[in-house]
């Protein structure tokens, strides 16, 4: 049965007035001067719909933990006479973005159902969110760890995500031994961490096969095709590969680089 117009007009202004009047509201929900014992965790939970079961089972674990756990509350992906028609959908959704961000706001910690490592372009909106206001964030699944790379004057470079730790390390110190052996920012400095699904990561793995190396420099905004710049694919490949083949492989890259780029005959 069609839903009644009126009602339905109801219930998206509704929706509107909630995610509008939420921010007044966060102070009142988190009390910085409440110190009272009782007052629980509040957790907040972030993920793909796609994962309702998955959401409702941490939803459920986490209550049995004794937190207070505010979780989407409308599945979208599944059809429904409130969001059929497709402008109705999108001023939705637009309402329930908004009071998802007060959920963050409000929260004490969020995590994250991130199914098989899955996480979806909202959710990464979200996770940026969550570390802009210092809210920590945990995850379902493992995320794996990073290689980071801190330049002064200049972004982060992070590589990853590999899944053992002691792999991580392992990169990371082969590529602390190439910063005296290539060019580089001065005080560079190169540390490990967690994966985050938020920002945006360099592949972990360099390819061993030439040609795609050759290609992998040609798009590497940071490179020449040279080796001399700092982070670049010579010193990734040679924190990847022992010293000898890394070498090889390198001379055989740049041959297909060179060969690549050579101006045509027509």
């Amino acid at each position: 049965m069609p839903m009644n117009p009126e009602h339905h007009h109801r219930d998206l202004q509704a929706a509107g007035l909630i995610a509008a009047a939420a921010p007044a509201a966060t102070d009142q929900l988190l009390n910085s001067s409440d110190t009272s014992t009782d007052r629980p965790k509040v957790v907040t939970l972030c993920g793909s719909t796609r994962f309702w079961r998955e959401l409702a089972e941490a939803n459920f674990r986490e209550t049995v933990a004794g937190h207070a756990v505010l979780a989407p509350g409308c599945d979208m992906k599944k059809a429904h006479p409130m969001w059929e028609e497709p402008a109705a959908a999108e001023e939705l959704k637009t309402a329930l973005d908004a009071l998802h961000r007060w959920k963050i706001r409000a929260c004490d910690e969020v995590l994250v159902v991130n199914v098989d490592g899955y996480v979806g372009a909202s959710t990464r909106a979200e996770i940026t969110y969550a570390h802009q206001l210092g809210r920590p964030v945990r995850y379902t699944d493992p995320v794996g760890h990073a290689v980071i790379l801190d330049r002064p004057g200049l972004d982060p470079v992070r590589i990853g995500p590999y899944e053992h730790e002691s792999r991580a390390e392992e990169i990371a110190a082969g590529l602390r031994r190439q910063l005296h052996h290539t060019s580089h920012v001065e005080g560079t400095v190169i540390t490990t961490g967690a994966f985050r699904p938020d920002l945006d990561h360099l592949d972990p793995q360099v390819p061993r096969d030439p040609y795609a190396l050759a290609e992998a420099m040609d798009n590497d905004p940071d490179g020449d095709g040279t080796g001399r710049n700092f982070p670049d694919l010579y010193s990734r490949l040679c924190a990847q590969e022992p010293e000898a083949y890394a070498s090889d492989l390198w001379k055989r890259a740049c041959w297909a680089y060179d060969h690549m780029n050579a101006p045509s005959d027509e």
